[in-house]
């Protein structure tokens, strides 16, 4: 099941993350750094006002759901959202109390797709929870190229950043109405039992999920007020590219393995839990590890194919340490924290992230002013580093996850033997255009896949002589 569930939800990631791309390659060129620096703002205070408002919502479903299979929490959820999102709309506006500075507009677009991107995101919650990846995998695609088409069309338009950001809510908003329209069950009615169950475990989380919004947007928004919104644009571009790919492809990987985990658990099966998290472990970095590599050791040929020209410069000298430090932060978010959930520790996964915050925010001003748009990229790397010890440590007093070295030494190796291709190519080829990075691309993609087969990773030689020996039978009719 594992493998099936994980190779849907990798296309529901992959096609998103293929979609995002080629918008991010076209925003590049039809806008100029310092109006993509005010799609960068909005959605940094989108993800901020999720956080704060959402995140208990989304956190306490992807729990209690995938250990329920029977219990129904659609209907109490709706009523914790709907409730929510009216506190939203009613305490924003007295942000002006304090900046009469800020947009009125960008706030308000800002507040819809808060709304908009964690209500879809609640919703698909739920289909990760009850084991439907297809469902899953459908309204991702759906919202993902709603989103593109709505934000080329608001460029089109005139509408600047501005249009780009309403563009990501009614995006959204295609994914929610697909996912109320095609689930035709029964919505259970609200239950106060379920609602108190909810907020016990997911308010706790409130800070840890506003932890890591401040601090996954204070870096632009650090950029944008010392810097300007031109390097704003600049390193939001620089630090979207690895986070389209590399935590798009992770969240695949999540969404496989993480309610399986859950269930085990409620099942009391301590060795299949141990089991689960190990091959979580090893399908996390079989995926991501490739794509970190690629980015960083290609990163002049990435930078000079797909974006645009005032952006190549700035992003092919960032990229090589951004990508570093969203790995750190992979291995922290989609492995080493399920240890809080495991031991219902929301307090432990609240500290860790409140101090990454902090760290985070003392760095980037630190080395911001003194460094620029590099200093920024080095304050990611060192926060994500200390987040992940700290994490480490963390887990002990929780529920320790295990790292099997003997499977992860076949990564390391196909990792090694595609960053070995990778150089050899770009020592052969000229230039930064789109030959150069085909080649560069199939040359380390080929080396890591042979290496992979060869070393059996992830099982992949032996799953794929197995499917190879049914096509087999099945073409000689045996």
């Amino acid at each position: 099941m594992l493998n099936r569930h994980f190779s849907i939800y990798l296309v529901a990631y992959i096609l998103p993350a293929a979609v995002g791309f080629f918008a991010v390659t076209a925003y590049t060129r039809l806008l100029t750094p310092a109006e993509y620096g005010v799609y960068v703002v909005g959605i940094s205070l989108a993800g901020i006002l999720g956080a704060i408002f959402f995140a208990w919502i989304k956190l306490s479903v992807s729990r209690y759901q995938a250990m329920s299979a029977e219990v129904d929490f659609r209907g109490t959820a709706m009523v914790a959202f709907g409730l929510t999102a009216a506190v939203l709309c009613a305490t924003t506006p007295l942000v002006f109390l304090f900046r009469s500075d800020v947009s009125v507009e960008l706030l308000l677009v800002s507040m819809f797709v808060a709304i908009m991107a964690n209500a879809v995101d609640v919703g698909q919650e739920f289909e990760r929870a009850k084991l439907r990846p297809y469902r899953f995998a459908a309204i991702s695609i759906v919202r993902s190229v709603s989103s593109v088409g709505f934000g080329l069309l608001g460029i089109w338009l005139g509408w600047g950043g501005m249009g780009l950001l309403a563009a990501f809510g009614l995006g959204s908003l295609t994914g929610i109405i697909l996912n109320l329209v095609g689930d035709r069950t029964r919505i259970a009615p609200f239950q106060r039992s379920q609602f108190m169950q909810l907020a016990r475990y997911g308010l706790p989380l409130t800070l840890a999920g506003l932890s890591v919004a401040l601090y996954s947007t204070c870096d632009r928004l650090i950029v944008a007020y010392l810097l300007g919104k031109d390097a704003a644009g600049i390193f939001g571009v620089a630090a979207d590219l690895p986070r389209q790919f590399m935590v798009m492809i992770a969240s695949s990987v999540a969404a496989a393995t993480v309610p399986l985990v859950f269930r085990s658990l409620s099942e009391k099966n301590n060795e299949t839990t141990r089991e689960r998290l190990t091959e979580s472990l090893e399908l996390l970095l079989v995926v991501v590890a490739p794509v970190a590599i690629w980015l960083a050791l290609a990163a002049d040929q990435v930078a000079g194919t797909l974006v645009g020209v005032d952006f190549r410069a700035g992003v092919s000298a960032l990229l090589p340490t951004l990508v570093l430090a969203r790995f750190f932060g992979i291995a922290n978010q989609f492995y080493v924290q399920i240890s809080f959930q495991l031991a219902e520790r929301p307090f432990m996964l609240a500290a860790q992230s409140f101090l990454t915050l902090v760290v985070s925010v003392a760095l980037m001003f630190a080395l911001v002013a003194g460094y620029g748009l590099n200093g920024a990229a080095l304050a990611t790397l060192a926060t994500e580093a200390i987040g992940f010890v700290v994490a480490l440590v963390l887990m002990h007093r929780a529920h320790p996850v295990p790292f099997d070295v003997n499977r992860l030494a076949g990564v390391a190796a196909s990792a090694a033997a595609m960053a070995a291709a990778i150089l050899v190519a770009r020592s052969q080829v000229n230039g930064t255009g789109l030959v150069a990075l085909v080649i560069v691309s199939l040359a380390g993609g080929f080396a890591y896949a042979a290496a992979a087969w060869l070393l059996n990773v992830a099982n992949v030689r032996t799953l794929s002589l197995r499917v190879l020996r049914t096509f087999n039978r099945k073409a000689l009719g045996v």
